[in-house]
């Protein structure tokens, strides 16, 4: 018997799997697509990267709730740092140098300088970096002088834009520690009369009152955890006070000499993660705190950074402090004239 011939119909997948310029062009055709791919890719990040000025933030991996952070490196080219504010991505790094020059100085990620904020000339002589808060909704950097009993505001980039006010005046306020919550609310730790600390809406309306009737004595720091609860350095009285976000009072940490007690509290911060860090001068270092569950009195106190010196990881009468999106931990190292990065 003769074996006839299969003759495969014209266009069948199968004849154009056995035809070998058919192959080539699905293969070149792949690649042009994957090419295009890559191309798209890259252009989506040359927008990203124009319209916003910074790198498209990666998640970060979980940290453990216990996890107490270590020392990376430190920024000098300060001059008596108090205040500090760094930008989520970690890419500006602002510093309130309240001696020499007193003015905030902008470095990156890298710890290189990248430009001066500079006081409005009105203030002359008198002016003092204080403390800094950077606005989420705009990047906007508030500064507080409190000599002139001031809030200065600047851009991204250092440009003066405006003195802060708010929308009615507050006789003879004396702003000090500052913040801001997700929504834009600005935070004001005011030392005036009465001590107390100042909510403020996007529009500058004075919308909340806390404080007034706790006593306090210069309070320093500020900070908003993500559940909006308010936490405030009440630093000569050497406590921590907690409020919800309605101003009602729910914890207090006290002065002691007890794991986890304070001394003379001074900068606060709270992340994303549920850590609030507090700077305790005379403690010559940095306490970790969980954020306040419901029902607690006290915030759980998970650790403690730091210790006296001019060693790498050791502090000098620390003042202000600021956290980033990427888990990292900025401390103004004030008497060693430095800011310290510590990170997980």
């Amino acid at each position: 018997m003769t074996a006839e011939a299969t003759t495969l119909p014209a266009g069948s997948p199968a004849e154009l799997e056995q035809d070998p310029e058919n192959r080539r062009r699905r293969r070149k055709l792949f690649l042009l697509l994957g090419l295009l791919m890559t191309l798209l890719a890259l252009l989506g990040l040359a927008i990203w990267y124009l319209l916003f000025r910074q790198p498209i933030p990666l998640p970060l991996p979980l940290i453990p709730p216990t996890a107490i952070p270590a020392y990376t490196t430190s920024i000098y080219g300060t001059d008596g740092p108090v205040g500090v504010a760094v930008s989520p991505s970690g890419d500006r790094i602002y510093v309130a140098d309240t001696e020499g020059e007193r003015v905030v100085r902008m470095f990156d990620a890298s710890g290189a300088e990248l430009g001066v904020l500079q006081p409005p000339a009105a203030t002359g002589a008198e002016h003092v970096p204080v403390y800094l808060a950077i606005d989420p909704t705009n990047q906007e950097v508030y500064v507080s002088d409190r000599p002139t009993g001031s809030v200065y505001v600047y851009d991204r980039e250092g440009a003066y834009q405006r003195e802060y006010r708010p929308a009615e005046a507050i006789n003879g306020w004396q702003p000090l520690g500052l913040t801001f919550d997700a929504g834009g609310n600005l935070y004001v730790t005011d030392l005036s009369g009465t001590q107390r600390v100042l909510k403020f809406d996007p529009t500058g309306k004075l919308v909340l009152t806390l404080g007034a009737d706790e006593g306090l004595l210069f309070p320093n720091g500020v900070a908003v955890d993500k559940n909006g609860r308010v936490y405030v350095t009440d630093s000569n009285n050497g406590r921590l006070l907690v409020f919800e976000p309605d101003g009602e009072i729910v914890g207090k940490i006290g002065r002691g000499a007890g794991s986890g007690n304070l001394g003379l509290p001074r900068g606060i911060a709270a992340d994303n993660s549920g850590r609030v860090f507090v700077v305790d001068s005379s403690g010559q270092g940095v306490l970790v705190y969980a954020t306040l569950e419901d029902g607690q009195q006290q915030p759980e106190h998970r650790g403690f950074f730091g210790g006296h010196g001019v060693a790498d990881g050791q502090f000098a009468f620390p003042m202000g402090i600021a956290v980033d999106g990427r888990g990292r931990v900025y401390v103004a190292d004030t008497a060693n004239d430095r800011i310290q990065v510590w990170s997980y």
